[in-house]
């Protein structure tokens, strides 16, 4: 007799422990962080499992880890701060409604004197006399908001409060939709028509005050310097409270951060710390951990993390995507500026399928939005100037191992890598050309920064002629004229050098120390030629970098970059001289006699900020004793070059 087979049917499995908490959910909900319904279905599974055929068993905790008097006290101390509001606003929300009941009375109150807008609670007899009044009850009004729900304040302890009103921050909202909205594209089209401030401060309360301190760069008023820099220490305490004691749960969080390293904080206390570097690893980890480098896999992420932006899911899905990009732009940025290969700067921008996918395909397809090529284009700019650090780093490095070790096989290679990125980049100008012409002059600025550092890379550890290496200061010089009049075209209309961001602030201080440096430099062959220098360095100076200081006090956001330059500027032009001479032994005969750049590192790669420094830091600190000046070595003869020498040694500055 052959009997029915029936299947096997899975049961909720009730573990057996001693000494251990059987909880209410099982293993696989517990870990998915969803919902469980198994003391509603035992003795069957849950419904989770049960779709999934799975075995359905609930956790378990076998030690309850006892709380210690300090955690207990701590959570008191929570729990009666959280009371104190809640009564407070009990409190004013019953002052407003006795306040509006008595207003309402008619012919009872002798007294017209009492301001509505005082949350106080009112004398106990003319609360009596409203509550006996025949007069019928009116129907539920809605209650005047008390007056400081109309001012936004942010508070950090050991720091003065600070307060703006309603109508200042949608002003403040505006100038930067206007003027800082387009360097950074990372919201959606009707972002800055439909928001409700008053909400979206109380949701996303660091974007807001981000937004605030980043509008305040250019906005006409005579307190916005002393308002921003009153923010700064606002914001830091921010960053730490929203991002380090909290839990991060918005993308918004990101955005803020993108903010906070595009146009990024002053260095109030040390010029040597950057926090820039600190937002930009908290951003990619972030990033990973929101899991915007998988767009198409969100849903596999913690359901707790609020990722959407917009309600229409193709623009979240493009808002999120640009945000990535942002990302791995701003980081490539900083680690060039700053001298750092992104191989050994902390949680460096590795690339991904959207990274690769953004800069080598969709660069090409012309449908694309015209902010999305702008942000392309940007990204392919900044993984091409990553690639060329990273291989002029090892060239520069002569104890690399992986590269060869013959001086003349090292120069070779210098010198084919400078002419190969010299026409990658010239092509890359003709396939990012666009229709917008705003976008062309910007991504071609961006090109030209680019050649610029390529260009500094010739000026360090190259072993030519002396005629050869003038060559290359020509080529520097017209990068360098070429940028001044591109940012002539494209940002003649700024009010403020603070409103430009850092893919546009950067080549500025770059090309302004570089010329400063070939300006006290015997490496020009006439006097008109140092005084071009001299007269295009201060366009650049009058006409950008003056209108960051100019009026309000401003000087302390580019604090650093203008001490370089006013220290450089005073040290004799003899001592910089002497210090471009290479010390060569006498077998040495490949050695080069000078170089411009002397004390560029692997790990200091396209900085010139720190050959700059460190110049100045030998002037001040060191005792080194003068020498006299030896022409010969950068090819001055002293009867034909006399004028040149002269102008040299006569300390000249560079500013007017």
């Amino acid at each position: 007799m052959i009997m029915p087979v029936t299947p096997h049917r899975i049961k909720l499995v009730v573990p057996k422990v001693k000494g251990g908490k059987i909880l209410k959910t099982c293993i696989r909900c517990r870990q998915h962080k969803t919902k469980c319904d198994a003391l509603i279905t035992n003795p069957e599974p849950c419904s989770h499992c049960a779709k999934k055929s799975l075995t359905c068993t609930l956790d378990i905790i076998t030690s309850i880890k006892k709380r210690d008097g300090f955690d207990v006290v701590e959570k008191l101390a929570s729990e009666v701060t959280d009371l104190n509001h809640t009564l407070d606003a009990l409190i004013l929300r019953r002052s407003a409604m006795v306040l509006a009941l008595v207003k309402r009375s008619q012919g009872i109150i002798k007294s017209s004197g009492i301001r509505t807008k005082i949350a106080r609670t009112p004398p106990v007899s003319q609360i009596q006399t409203c509550l006996d009044s025949p007069e019928p009850t009116q129907p539920p009004m809605v209650l005047p908001l008390p007056a400081s729900q109309s001012m936004y304040t942010i508070e950090t302890s050991g720091i003065a409060p600070f307060s703006i009103s309603m109508e200042q921050a949608y002003e403040l909202f505006t100038n930067y939709e206007v003027n800082f909205n387009q360097f950074l594209p990372i919201f959606p089209d009707d972002f800055f028509s439909t928001i409700n401030l008053a909400q979206f401060k109380q949701e996303n309360e660091l974007l807001f005050w981000c937004i605030v301190i980043t509008s305040y760069l250019n906005y006409p008023d005579v307190h916005s310097s002393s308002n921003y820099r009153l923010l700064v220490d606002h914001i830091k305490a921010l960053v730490v409270k929203t991002c380090w004691v909290e839990t991060p749960r918005s993308v918004y969080v990101i955005s803020s951060l993108l903010i906070l390293t595009t146009w990024s904080l002053p260095q109030t206390t040390q010029l040597t710390n950057n926090i820039s570097l600190k937002f930009l690893s908290l951003m990619k980890n972030l990033s990973l951990q929101f899991g915007l480098h998988k767009l198409e896999f969100l849903n596999e992420f913690s359901h707790k993390t609020r990722m959407s932006i917009s309600n229409e899911k193709s623009v979240d899905s493009i808002i999120r995507e640009r945000i990535y990009k942002f990302i791995n732009i701003n980081s490539n940025y900083w680690y060039i500026y700053l001298g750092l290969s992104s191989n050994n700067a902390p949680n460096g921008s590795d690339q991904d399928y959207i990274i690769n996918k953004a800069s080598n395909i969709d660069i090409f397809d012309k449908s694309v939005n015209t902010n999305d090529h702008y942000i392309n284009s940007l990204l392919r700019v900044s993984v091409i100037q990553t690639k060329m650090s990273a291989n002029m780093m090892d060239l520069i490095d002569n104890t690399n191992e992986s590269i060869l070790t013959l001086p003349n096989q090292i120069n070779t290679s210098k010198v084919l890598n400078l002419k190969m990125f010299d026409v990658i980049l010239e092509d890359l100008k003709k396939v990012l050309t666009h229709e917008n012409q705003v976008i062309t002059n910007l991504i071609e600025i961006s090109i030209t920064y680019s050649k610029l550092q390529l260009y500094i890379y010739s000026l360090s550890h190259l072993s030519v002629e002396i005629g050869e290496y003038k060559q290359f200061i020509s080529k520097i010089c017209s990068c360098c004229f070429n940028l001044l009049s591109l940012y002539q075209n494209q940002f003649k209309d700024i009010s403020s050098f603070n409103q430009l961001p850092i893919h546009y602030k950067f080549p500025v201080e770059l090309a302004s120390f570089i010329l400063l440096k070939i300006y006290k430099s015997p490496l020009l062959n006439t006097v008109e030629d140092y005084h071009l220098i001299k007269q295009k360095f201060n366009e650049f100076y009058d006409n950008i970098v003056k209108k960051g200081i100019s009026g309000n006090d401003w000087s302390f956001v580019n604090e650093k970059f203008l001490k370089i330059l006013s220290k450089f500027d005073s040290i004799e032009n003899s001592f910089v001289i002497n210090r471009m001479v290479v010390e060569t032994q006498d077998d040495d005969e490949d050695a080069p006699l000078f170089l411009l750049v002397k004390q560029m590192k692997n790990y200091l790669v396209s900085s010139m900020s720190y050959e700059l420094v460190w110049c100045i830091y030998e002037r001040e600190k060191k005792k080194i004793d003068e020498k006299d000046v030896d022409w010969e070595k950068f090819g001055l003869d002293k009867a034909k070059d006399k004028a040149v020498i002269d102008f040299l040694l006569k300390n000249e500055t560079i500013l007017n």
